[in-house]
């Protein structure tokens, strides 16, 4: 699938350089240069000459004069020329008016190789001793924006009402239709999955929309568009994306029924432990028993032939694997014994589980903690080709092994220059590929053959003299799967190690053997092809370097891909895990952005009901099984910390499940410890790791005070204020020990007076909580210190 050039790909290296890129630059230094130039004395033009660009050509602002770098000339096959495109970016975004264009490039194919020709300027405003810089891209033929973001530090401040969803996608159709030529937008298909990003009670507002059109009537993955609007309808930024190449026929030689066949004949389920929290790197998370489909079933089909394809685009050659069990092997894993002197020693220690190709130098070598788990100790080494490759040229060899135990953790060859791969001329056979995995598997992970089975193996397309071998290996308690453990090894046909990686996050001895499910495979199997659609579209493959250097030429393939229907609008794919108790479909990935609120059967006619309807809706407050939210229960200080957390992200406690370090007297798996770490990063909380926290402490209206002018960032400015006098409108001033925190408060209508009383002594309730954090979110993007760095 393309990506745009603001959303990078996930598992494609893509090249900086594909195809070739020709490109007519005009830079304000060259220009300024070539002036200074002419007024060198003689001495002097010697020295300066040689470095400056021949016939440059200088523009000066006629309002100004100031030098611009755009004009009026217009490069061979283009239709516009440079100050076209910066006067179609300036109509478009009138609060770019003083900013100024820096460097203006001719380009004639953009890194997806779709031969756009294109006007990429790149643009800065100065403010006192800061700078802003960023850039924007216009199509050189037919004038059309294709991508622009607008710094938040350009962005205007304002207290103008805040546009409904719906309001700001009628505002982003609207600006499309204005803007793009071929674009019909009533074709445009909504992509709900990006709803999640900003779905969260204190995000400053906006509204980011991603929208697919069709081609020939069909669905693709290159003709996309995202589009972000503020509050008030604004554009923030824009991004489209787009190829030129030939699609192939829109009509499938295997109709529907045809490519369900064969679908419905290769798919099975696997009874798995499925970890609550998908982000399950570290195994933190607790497992419930479920079945989830096997991995050759999320494979897209070509629709000509029916067969699965690859990630590279080709039609891959699947290896059967009937058991998956990896055989007893003499070559087994043995930690090692002692200590790493250093990184030498760990290097040697990789080079002995995996030969480094010859020809590669020790480069860098670091120890620190893994990067899904702190409480490992890894070495991270790095060789790199030693031939005098130019910079960034040549191949590279990384590894990351356990300093303790010698595991080897992962294992990557990589070449940074692009190289086309040469054939092999006696590749490896397929089943000798075989051999060669279950033996790696069984050097390199402890008990391979008890816990490891062989899920899925790829080879290269028939025929092929280039490519490799592709193993993936699950974990497994007895014969029931455990998601989200995995190794995945990539051999090629000169029978090299190519890839490896390895997690392995759960606690076996948490997990039983024998756990049995109330529902059976057959029933689970019959609700999975029950949800699972088939549907075509073009998909894009290729345009970037594999690992191994080679480019992939871009292709565009008809393909039927498989969704599940209560995922499609939300996230794709079909791993939607099915709960083997239940019989339910359970989602894992937090909710964050579904339309689907939880129902609330406590709140009804209740005084708060709006603002505790508003903390449900974006996943603050949690109901419990019975729907309820107990209003009217007192809260603790820990509790509070818990709702302002949800409050600036709902996933906060899958962000900091992997911290291993005490705080407060609370160890990393206590239930408020997610929710200090989110306030100590925000500074809304002393950073104060030896003190202690009254958490278990009910919540007053006076403490509630105080940390709210924290949060504001007012805690200094409500200092200055400490007499009953200066709380002008209360009764009981005198009784109140944070006075400038509750002045502030309540100026600012977050705690207002109870019947000319403040009442500092009150427990806080849940429903006075979310009158208060639901005031608080109002001010986010519109206060000078509240949310006005946004950390999420």
């Amino acid at each position: 699938m393309v990506n745009s050039k603001t959303w990078g790909g996930a598992n494609k290296v893509k090249s900086n350089s594909t195809g070739k890129r020709k490109a007519h630059v005009k830079k304000t230094v060259a220009a300024v240069t070539a002036m200074l130039c002419m007024a060198q004395p003689a001495w002097a033009a010697s020295a300066t000459t040689s470095s400056t660009p021949a016939a440059e050509s200088v523009t000066v602002n006629s309002n100004d004069g100031s030098i611009s770098v755009t004009d009026n000339e217009i490069p061979k096959g283009a239709k516009i020329s440079s100050k076209k495109a910066e006067e179609i970016i300036r109509n478009a975004f009138p609060i770019l008016k003083n900013v100024k264009v820096t460097n203006a490039q001719f380009s004639e194919t953009d890194n997806f190789g779709s031969n756009t020709l294109s006007w990429d300027l790149q643009l800065s405003i100065t403010r006192g001793y800061s700078s802003i810089g960023f850039s924007a891209q216009v199509n050189a033929v037919t004038g059309e924006i294709m991508n622009v973001h607008i710094p938040n530090g350009l962005r205007d401040d304002t207290d103008k009402p805040v546009l409904t969803r719906e309001a700001a996608k009628e505002k982003a159709l609207q600006w499309i239709k204005t803007h793009t030529s071929d674009v019909k937008v009533e074709d445009l298909k909504e992509n709900n999955g990006y709803l999640g990003m900003q779905a969260a009670l204190f995000t400053p507002p906006v509204f980011a929309f991603y929208f697919q059109s069709t081609v020939n009537g069909i669905e693709s993955d290159l003709n996309s568009i995202n589009i972000s609007l503020d509050g008030q309808g604004n554009v923030t930024s824009y991004n489209r994306s787009y190829s030129n190449q030939k699609y192939p026929s829109a009509t499938p030689k295997l109709d529907a029924n045809a490519i369900r066949k064969l679908y419905e004949e290769q798919f099975s389920v696997d009874l798995a432990y499925v970890p609550e929290n998908r982000d399950n790197s570290n195994g933190k998370s607790k497992y419930f028993l479920g079945y989830i489909p096997n991995e050759q079933a999320g494979s897209y089909l070509d629709a000509d032939s029916g067969k699965p394809i690859g990630y590279m685009g080709i039609e891959t050659e699947i290896i059967p694997v009937e058991d998956g069990r990896i055989p007893a092997a003499k070559g087994t894993f043995k930690p090692r014994q002692g200590t790493f002197s250093g990184g030498n020693d760990a290097a040697e220690w990789v080079k002995s589980l995996i030969p480094v190709p010859s020809g590669m130098k020790l480069e860098a070598k670091s120890l620190g903690n893994r990067w899904n788990n702190p409480e490992v100790r890894t070495w991270n080494i790095r060789w790199m080709e030693e031939k005098g490759a130019p910079y960034g040229a040549g191949e590279m060899v990384s590894a990351e092994v356990d300093a303790k135990t010698g595991q080897l953790y992962s294992y990557m060859r990589y070449r940074y220059d692009v190289f086309e791969a040469a054939e092999v001329k006696q590749p490896i056979s397929q089943q000798a590929a075989l051999n060669q995995a279950y033996e790696v598997v069984s050097k390199l992970v402890p008990n391979a053959s008890e816990e490891w089975r062989l899920t899925m193996a790829e080879g290269p397309s028939k025929g092929s003299k280039r490519g490799s071998y592709q193993f993936n290996f699950q974990r497994y308690v007895g014969d029931i799967r455990i998601m989200g453990d995995s190794i995945s090894l990539a051999i090629d046909l000169n029978g090299q190690i190519q890839n490896f990686s390895l997690n392995a996050a759960a606690n076996l001895s948490e997990l039983k053997a024998d756990a049995k499910p109330a529902v059976t495979p057959e029933q689970a199997k019959a609700k999975y092809l029950g949800e699972i659609e088939l549907n075509l579209k073009y998909a894009y493959y290729g345009g970037y370097r594999t690992i191994a250097g080679e480019m992939e030429e871009p292709t565009i393939k008809l393909v039927y891909y498989p969704s599940h229907k209560q995922q499609k609008e939300y996230y794709g794919g079909i791993h939607l895990p099915l709960d083997a108790a239940t019989g339910k479909w359970r989602n894992f990935v937090p909710e964050i952005g579904t339309k689907d609120v939880p129902a609330v059967t406590d709140i009804e006619g209740h005084a708060s009901e709006q603002a505790l309807q508003e903390l449900v809706k974006f996943r603050v407050l949690e109901p419990d099984k019975d729907g309820k939210v107990y209003p009217d229960r007192q809260i603790t200080l820990g509790e509070w910390y818990q709702l302002v957390a949800a409050s600036v992200n709902p996933s906060y406690k899958d962000m900091y499940n992997s911290t291993v370090d005490p705080y407060a007297g609370l160890q990393p798996d206590h239930p408020y410890y997610p929710a200090i770490q989110v306030m100590v990063g925000q500074n809304w909380l002393s950073y104060d790791p030896e003190g202690t926290l009254p958490l278990d402490r009910k919540l007053t209206r006076d403490e509630l005070a105080g940390s709210l002018t924290r949060i504001l960032n007012y805690e200094k400015l409500s200092k200055v204020f400490s007499l009953p006098t200066d709380v002008l409108g209360v009764s009981d001033a005198q009784a109140i020990t944070n006075k400038g925190a509750a002045l502030i408060s309540m100026k600012l209508g977050l705690l207002p007076a109870v019947d000319g009383k403040f009442l500092p002594q009150r427990e806080v309730t849940r429903a006075e909580a979310a009158e208060v954090l639901v005031a608080l979110s109002k001010l986010s993007g519109r206060s000078d210190s509240f949310m006005s760095t946004y950390y999420w």
